[in-house]
């Protein structure tokens, strides 16, 4: 099986200021001070990273029909029932 090199935390911080700069983003502290094994390995690889940032971003902040909270709410759900740490 091959394994992915993921940057430690303070390096994938580092990583994703440069994204969320290069990128104009702009993220929840929560996000910021717990960064996720996923956040991680995005931040490690920013070719993937970038996009998939900037459409969580879109998901999680534009306006809609759902709050934040409800967002939030269903991304739980969603991780739980798949057995992810969210």
């Amino acid at each position: 099986m091959t394994r992915l090199r993921i940057d430690s935390i303070p390096e994938a911080m580092e990583h994703a200021a440069e994204i969320s700069q290069a990128r104009g983003l702009q993220w929840a502290d929560a996000y910021r001070q717990f960064p996720s094994q996923m956040g991680r390995l995005l931040a490690t690889r920013p070719a993937y990273g970038g996009p998939f940032m900037e459409l969580f971003g879109k998901i999680m902040w534009q306006e809609g029909p759902l709050t934040r909270a409800e967002r939030e709410m269903l991304a739980m759900v969603a991780s739980r029932a798949s057995r992810c740490k969210y």
